[in-house]
């Protein structure tokens, strides 16, 4: 059993790392309440920005634009979105588990992008091929990166070096619930006109194939910035919970060591005792 001195040792420096847990889950809730207003900022701009575009490709079938145009999957990419920090609990490992999953059984021949320290640091090791990697993007989020990354995965889609691409990210649901999903980003799937029960034609000026030409790059841009938003929240939700966890079990680990403690002391009161009481009773 260790000694009085060592338990008391442990229960401070717990209390110590109590403290700091603490701290990294104040800084994550203030970090997640601006994160969700700039994601809930985005969020309609992004399904209206894509309820526009599907709109115009379903009037435009015959003259499908490029970026929207499906073709034998050969090659494929696979942009997958973790956290450059870790203390998130299983925020990273989750999303680099289902991406060897999908590199085994899903994509043909995928090559990754990754986006975020921790994936690609994990996903380099392992034997899967990196098309490019973006580090540090969370540390100062800005439309900037997902514009840059977003206009490499085009070039390698018009070039024909890759024939589609996918997301693979964690979206934020609740502060205590975010999902993995997956989401096709190119060639972008137009909606069909009898998917949308309120779908009425429209006068577009200028021409409908020219709106795309706009529209489509910067729909891809970004419904990309969306994901980045999605999972920044999802990150700093998902550290807030587990320093939260962290700080409970630290309090039920410290109490546990207290009453430790307490028996341990109790045990050498009364073994002190019993020593007295009998060199008391050996003198009578």
């Amino acid at each position: 059993m260790p000694s009085l001195r060592e338990i008391r040792r442990r229960i401070a420096s717990t209390k110590e790392i109590q403290k700091i847990t603490k701290a990294m889950q104040t800084v994550a809730g203030v970090r997640l309440r601006r994160a969700q207003s700039r994601l809930f900022a985005a969020r309609p701009y992004a399904r209206k920005l894509d309820e526009m575009m599907r709109h115009l490709a379903a009037q435009t079938a015959d003259e499908r634009h490029p970026l929207m145009t499906p073709r034998d999957v050969k090659t494929s990419a696979l942009i997958v979105v973790t956290a450059d920090r870790g203390f998130c609990g299983g925020f990273n490992s989750n999303v680099v588990r289902s991406t060897m999953d999908i590199v085994r059984e899903g994509l043909p021949k995928p090559g990754l992008v990754c986006v975020g320290r921790k994936g690609s640091d994990t996903l380099s090791r392992q034997r899967v091929e990196i098309l490019s990697s973006h580090t540090n993007v969370f540390q100062a989020l800005d439309y900037a990166h997902a514009g840059e990354i977003a206009d490499q995965v085009t070039r390698l889609f018009n070039s024909g070096a890759i024939d589609r691409v996918d997301m693979l990210y964690n979206e934020f649901k609740s502060a205590g619930t975010q999902s993995l999903v997956t989401e096709q980003l190119l060639p972008v799937p137009p909606m069909a006109v009898e998917d949308d029960p309120g779908f009425t034609g429209y006068v577009y000026e200028p021409s409908q194939p020219q709106l795309l030409n706009d529209l489509v790059p910067q729909h891809i841009r970004f419904q990309l910035w969306r994901v980045l938003l999605e999972s920044n929240t999802a990150e700093e939700a998902a550290r807030m919970l587990a320093m939260d966890n962290a700080t409970r079990n630290a309090n039920d680990l410290i109490d546990e060591l207290t009453l430790t403690a307490n028996k341990i002391r109790q045990e050498t009161i009364t073994s002190e005792l019993m020593d007295i009481v009998g060199g008391a009773e050996a003198l009578k």
